[in-house]
Parts: structure tokens; sequence; C-alpha cells
């Protein structure tokens, strides 16, 4: 497993409940999938019954970024499981080395281990590159009754060229990157080449915070260059319009990544008679952190109709 260890710097995240009390609630373990540690925060309720929500994180940070989000979750009737995937936080892996088959084999491994757990009644929900794999994963995995998408892209259609803001060195060598992933794979840039984190953040608050998180030294920073091209290249397992599992796509509508444009047109394309879209006004793209309250007022009815 990842000899990473917390040291309470994800105290830095929480805005507005006490993280001790998070700290106290949440059960940390460990799975094996395809032979990897796979660090799982597990937040228990007694009352959620078979119901279980996976929360998948984003580009280069860990579960813990989002304690908050699924504390609060958590208080309001549902078990949460909070996985580090592959190469980030406290779970195994090269850091920063994935493909999207990666990432989808982690979540329906994390599915497995629910359903065993708990019970069927799984839904994932994640935010940015969590929310791309949380499509990702419920095109893969039949066994998943829903998904919560915050952002959406589809990466074999050009998604990088409507989502990412590329600068620095990678700039040069973006139309390079598949073919230079076959000859150095594990060759490592750093994200911050193509996302500005303090532009990400509305809030004075987070913004101070977000300074906080580029020197955490749990991050996964840098990508190779496989899971640069997995972002530019890889599919979906089937057509996004042969989904069938109701799915919500949950956008800022000043998300200065995902456009509302983009989102939309993705959602457009499901096929699911049980799927929703939710563009909220005058949010950002950290809306997991700023905006929790207001993402929750339309996440928990949308879940009480699922399941």
């Amino acid at each position: 497993m990842s000899t990473q260890e917390y040291d309470d710097y994800w105290f830095h995240y929480v805005l507005e409940e006490n993280p001790e009390e998070i700290k106290e609630r949440v059960e940390e373990l460990y799975i094996t999938i395809d032979e990897k540690k796979i660090h799982l925060d597990v937040y228990p309720n007694k009352t959620a019954g078979e119901k279980t929500l996976i929360f998948i994180h984003g580009t280069a940070v860990y579960s813990r970024f989002y304690a908050e989000f699924c504390y609060k979750l958590n208080q309001l009737g549902y078990r949460i499981i909070a996985p580090d995937l592959i190469g980030h936080g406290k779970s195994e892996g090269i850091r920063g080395h994935f493909t999207m088959e990666d990432l989808t084999k982690v979540i329906s491994g994390v599915v497995s281990y629910t359903i065993n757990s708990y019970g069927e009644d799984v839904v994932i929900v994640g935010s940015s590159l969590g929310g791309i794999t949380a499509l990702y994963s419920i095109a893969y995995d039949e066994r998943i009754k829903g998904a919560i998408c915050h952002n959406a892209a589809i990466f074999n259609e050009d998604a990088h060229e409507r989502i990412v803001k590329v600068r620095g060195i990678l700039r040069i060598l973006k139309p390079l990157v598949p073919s230079m992933a076959k000859i150095f794979p594990k060759l490592k840039l750093s994200v911050w080449n193509y996302l500005d984190m303090e532009k990400l953040a509305q809030s004075m608050e987070l913004k101070k915070r977000i300074e906080i998180l580029l020197e955490d030294p749990m991050l996964s920073d840098k990508y190779t260059l496989t899971s640069l091209r997995a972002q530019m290249k890889e599919p979906l397992k089937k057509p996004v319009e042969k989904i069938a599992q109701p799915i919500m796509i949950i956008n800022g509508d000043n998300d200065v990544l995902f456009s509302v444009d983009y989102v939309t047109e993705i959602y457009q394309r499901l096929s699911s008679t049980e799927k929703k879209l939710v563009i909220l006004d005058d949010t950002s793209h950290l809306i997991f952190q700023e905006n929790i309250d207001l993402a929750l007022d339309h996440i928990i009815p949308w879940l009480k109709n699922l399941f």
C-alpha cells in the first residue's frame, strides 16, 4: 500500500463542518483490485440499508479533498465509499499513471466489494475527472444503478479541445502526446500545464485553500503521457446513447473547464428516461467545495426517486 499518510492536512479543505468530527466518522480500509491495494474511506450509516454511494475524486487530488461533501451526503442517509484512484492518495500504483480502463476497473472492483458487503443498491458520484470516470464506469458496469456526474466528457471525441486550456511545454507537446506515450509511457508532466487551480474557485476563502492544496504532499500532480493520452483518445465501453441507467449531469454555469454547451450536448445524447441535467447559477468548477448545500438540494431529490 502507499506509504503516504494524511497527517490531517486535508482539514484545510473543510470550510464549514468540524474536520475532527469527519475524521471520527470515517473508517479506512484497503481492498485489492488487479493486484493493487486501493484505499477506501467508508462513511457508515446504519439507516442506509443497502443504499451506497461510491464517490470518485478528480484530477491530482484524493478522496479527502471532498470529505466535507461526502460527510454531508452521509448525514442525509447514505453510506459513502470514497476510493483513492490508482496512483492517487493512499492507493498503490505509479503516481499519476493510469488509463481510463484502469480507473473503470477500480470502480468496478469497488462496486463488487460494495455489493458483497452491503447489497446491490449502488450509485456512483464523481467530480471533474471523477465525473467523467463515473460516466465511463456506468458504461462499463451494468450493475451500477445510476450515476451523478459533476462534469462529463467523452475523450475520443476531441473532448480535450473543448475542456482543456493548455499552457507551458504541453502546448508544444500536445499533438505529439499519443505517439510519444508509446515511446515514453511513464514520462510525467505537471497537471498544472492544463489546470489553473486558482481560476477554478470563486470565493476568496477557497482561493486561499487552493494555495494550501498546491503544497499538499498527497497530491499526484504529475501525470504520465499514458494518462494524458487516455484523456485524449480512450472511448466509452459503449456509445453514450446506449447507456440505459439513470444519469444526472450537474455543472456550474460559470465552470471555466466544462461549458454548459458541452455537457448539454452529452446530456441530450443520453437515452435514459430518468436522466437529469442541473446547471447551478453563479457557480464555477469546485461546486462540491463551494456550493455543497446548493448541489445537494438537487442531488437528494433525484436520489430519492432513484432508490
